[in-house]
Formats: structure tokens, C-alpha cells, sequence
């Protein structure tokens, strides 16, 4: 039977004010408002007015994720400063979600409320899971991209192709990130004498913009005097929001008027971002970007031994096609006149000498060239140098250790908290503060009823500001 809506007037005991005046609204409640209601009649309300409200949408900050159990369903709370909410995604709709639900990420969830009567436990079913403001940062994303299509960024022909051999490569990312650990690993195994320079800066948040896009004008002023050929702009994946830093304008122009060629690399191979559509090369990965970027060793220990046997072998040829024309030369007929016979050869011979020792002299200073220049290379490659990379590695991953304890230190600190705070609001303490109070005898017994106390006993009663004594005069 369908309850009649709440009215205080009826209510008992004085916790509710009687009406001022006699011309306040008398109505007779009916009989069945009289019967006390079952747990499960009083449960079937609450469930109806709960499956009432129909779908909401509530942001908040996610808590207490701990990922998916074994029947494959999602368990989180979501909160504000004030008030914790539970929510469960179930199994069927978990693998639709696809962003990161990390301990303070700032969410909003859609689904509807559900009171689970048997456990008497309310939780909010959640259907989808959007980040706050991703909405705005896809409409920011695409405006952006019209407006510099339209001046012209994204232009293949303005882009620049790599050079085979860089001198020297910039890496431009968190020298904390597991990214800039991947291009040194890469580097140190396909090609150990290419000098690094790491730039380290913020790679999310309000300030990364700035912070990288003036990173790259610094590097392309002084990339000539540092002897850097290519600029590598990385970190690893992220939220929307992590990478949205790099869809900013400040980031595209500096690309965009950055005369050493730049390779960038954010993110995943499922992530676009601004400054992969104006850089000269995008790469899908760290990783990637390293191996696009190095030639590989081997292959030019290879190629220098080709051209070495190359080189000997053409001088071999050289010297016999010069013999065979010494040759020809001396086995002419004798001419009429001595001083001819003489001349000829003499003339003859002296050309062919000049032209052999220029030819000679021009491929003996290439050959030269080449090998200091890959002799200085492979100097690179000494223990002392290998021994300075493994140092920087080993700093950079204690950093990161650090980092990642704190981390652990703080989401552990902000569970405590919302235990404690859970705990306080069912204590004795939060239910005193709510008005409630707590009745003794004078030896220290609960008073459940009134057939506990009798006229003439002393009874205390705890509030929650201190304690009464009091005497009761009737009972009953």
C-alpha cells in the first residue's frame, strides 16, 4: 500500500515544533500510518525512491580504486570534500571504459543509484566514465587543427628528412621518465658514439606548454655549437589530460620555426597530438623514435668495408690500365726523327704520372676523411663513457624509485584518512553529535527501556558536549 507523504504535525515525542496558530492544516492519519513498517517494507521504499531518481550524471575525484576482482567488475568510490560515494562498473560495461581510473583522477560518471536491501548498502551502478572536461579538450583539439592546417604547419613539403649520421641528438622529455630510459637503452645498443643531450622538463600540467616549447628554441639556438643534428621531444602515455599539454599553440610554433629537425614522439601509437602533425617525423613510441633516428652500427661497419675493398680494388684497376698504356707507349714504331722518338714518350709518361698522382692523392684524402671521421665515432664507445651513461641511468631510476614511493606513501595517507573518516561517522562520538544520547543507571547499566529504571533511581545521560544526572520522578 502506497504511504501518504510526511507531515510533522504527526510526528512524536516534540522533535518537531506544533504549528503557532489554531488554523493550522488537522488532518486524521490513516490507520495503516499507525503499524510500524517491516525492515523490508521500510528497504522497499528506500529502494523505490532511490530507483526514482533514474540516470545521473556526478562528477567527482576517484578513491580507493583497486582494479577488477576475479568475477571481472570494477569497484571505486568516487568524492568531494564532504561525502564519499561507492559506485561499481559491472563486468559487461568494464571493457567500454578507456581512460585510466587513478587514485585522484577528477571524473564523471554516469548510471544510476542502487539500494542493495539485503546488505542495506546504497552504491551508484555506473554505466560510462568520462574525464572532466574531455569534451572541451576534443573541441580544442580539433579548432586548433583547422586553424593551423589552414596556415599551413601540417604541410609535408616544409618538412625536413633526417640526417643519415647525427653528430648529436637532444632529448627533450622528464629526465625522470621511464621514456627518456628507453631512447638511452636504444642508443646504447644500435649506437653507443652519438652524443645525447638531455633536457629535462615538466611533461604535464599547466606549466609543460612553456616549459618544452621554450626547451626547443633554446636547443635550436645553440644546436651548431653543440653539434646537434636532430631534437627528440617524448614522454611515455598518459590520460587526455596528461597529454593535452602538447596540443597547445606555444608547442606548434616553436616546431613550426625550429630550423633543426625535430622527431616527436607522445604518448602511444594510439595517441595524436599537435606536435606530432608539425614535427618533421613522428614516431609511435620512445623506442621508435631512437631506431628512426640511428643508423645502426653494424651496417655501417659493413658499408665502410665495402667501400674499403671497393677503393682497393679500383686502384688495382687504375694502376694496370696505366701499365698497359706505359706499355703501348714504348712498343710504337721508332720515328723518323730521334728527337721526336725521344719526345713523345718522355711527354706521354709525364702526363700519365700527374693524372695518376692527382686521382691517386684526391681518393687517398676521401679515404682519410672517412676513416677519422668514423675513428672519432667509435672512440665514443670507451668504457669511460659507457660507465657515465650507466651512472645517469642509475640516478634517473633512483629518482624514479623516489618518486614512485612518495606516490605510494600519499595514496596510502589519503585511504587512512577516508577510513578515519568513515569510522568517525559511525562511532559513538558522530551518532551523540546528531542529537542522540546514551542513558545509564547509577551502576553503570544501558537503559534499554523503561522497565530499567523505577521512581527514585539516578540515572546519567551522555551527550555529546559532557553528561546529566538526573532523578526520575515517574515511569512507565
Amino acid at each position: 500500500m502506497k504511504r501518504p507523504p510526511f507531515d510533522p504535525t504527526f510526528a512524536q515525542g516534540g522533535l518537531f515544533d506544533q504549528p503557532a496558530h489554531g488554523d493550522a492544516k488537522k488532518t486524521s492519519m490513516p490507520n495503516e500510518a499507525a503499524r510500524p513498517l517491516q525492515v523490508s517494507e521500510a528497504a522497499q521504499l528506500v529502494g523505490d525512491q532511490v530507483a526514482a531518481l533514474g540516470k545521473l550524471s556526478i562528477q567527482g575525484e576517484v578513491s580507493g580504486y583497486r582494479g577488477s576482482n576475479n568475477s571481472g567488475h570494477l569497484y571505486f568510490s568516487i568524492k568531494d570534500a564532504q561525502c564519499v560515494l561507492p559506485c561499481v562498473v559491472w563486468k559487461s560495461k568494464a571493457s567500454s571504459i578507456k581512460i585510466a581510473l587513478a587514485e585522484g583522477a577528477q571524473v564523471v560518471v554516469e548510471g544510476r543509484f542502487n539500494y542493495y536491501a539485503e546488505g542495506g548498502k546504497l552504491s551508484f551502478i555506473v554505466d560510462s566514465i568520462r574525464a572532466t572536461g574531455q569534451g572541451d579538450l576534443d573541441a580544442k583539439f580539433r579548432l586548433l587543427c583547422a586553424q593551423l592546417k589552414e596556415l599551413g604547419y601540417f604541410e609535408e613539403s616544409r618538412k625536413r628528412a633526417l640526417p643519415m649520421l647525427p653528430r648529436g641528438i637532444a632529448i627533450i622529455t622528464s629526465a625522470s621518465g621511464a621514456a627518456l630510459q628507453d631512447c638511452l637503452a636504444v642508443a646504447a645498443r644500435k649506437f653507443p658514439s652519438v652524443a645525447i643531450t638531455v633536457i629535462d622538463v615538466v611533461v604535464q600540467g599547466a606549466s609543460a606548454a612553456a616549459a618544452v616549447s621554450n626547451a626547443i628554441h633554446v636547443v635550436d639556438l645553440a644546436a651548431k655549437r653543440m653539434g646537434i643534428d636532430v631534437i627528440l621531444v617524448t614522454r611515455g602515455g598518459g590520460s587526455r589530460e596528461d597529454l593535452d599539454a602538447f596540443n597547445h599553440r606555444l608547442i606548434a610554433d616553436a616546431v613550426y620555426n625550429c630550423t633543426t629537425p625535430i622527431v616527436a614522439a607522445i604518448g602511444h601509437e594510439s595517441d595524436t597530438s599537435i606536435i606530432e602533425l608539425v614535427a618533421d617525423l613522428r614516431a609511435s613510441t620512445p623506442t621508435a623514435a631512437m631506431n628512426r633516428i640511428l643508423p645502426d652500427r653494424d651496417e655501417l661497419r659493413q658499408q665502410l668495408d665495402y667501400a674499403n675493398a671497393s677503393l682497393r680494388q679500383s686502384l688495382l684497376q687504375f694502376c694496370q690500365t696505366k701499365s698497359r698504356a706505359l706499355t703501348q707507349v714504348s712498343s710504337r714504331p721508332c720515328l723518323r726523327d730521334p728527337a721526336q722518338l725521344l719526345l713523345l714518350p718522355r711527354n706521354r709518361l709525364a702526363h700519365l704520372n700527374q693524372e695518376f698522382q692527382s686521382k691517386m692523392l684526391a681518393r687517398i684524402d676521401r679515404a682519410r676523411r672517412t676513416t677519422l671521421e668514423m675513428s672519432s665515432r667509435l672512440e665514443t664507445t670507451s668504457p669511460a663513457a659507457m660507465l657515465g651513461r650507466s651512472q645517469a641511468k642509475a640516478h634517473a631510476t633512483r629518482h624514479r624509485l623516489d618518486m614512485s614511493m612518495n606516490q605510494v606513501l600519499a595514496r596510502a595517507r589519503r585511504d587512512v584518512q577516508a577510513i578515519q573518516a568513515q569510522l568517525q561517522a559511525v562511532g559513538p562520538q558522530g551518532t551523540l553529535a546528531r542529537g542522540y544520547s546514551i542513558t545509564k543507571t547509577s551502576d553503570g547499566k544501558l537503559v534499554r527501556s523503561v522497565a530499567n529504571a523505577k521512581p527514585g533511581d539516578v540515572i546519567h545521560t551522555i551527550l555529546a558536549d559532557g553528561a546529566l544526572q538526573s532523578r526520575i520522578e515517574k515511569g512507565g
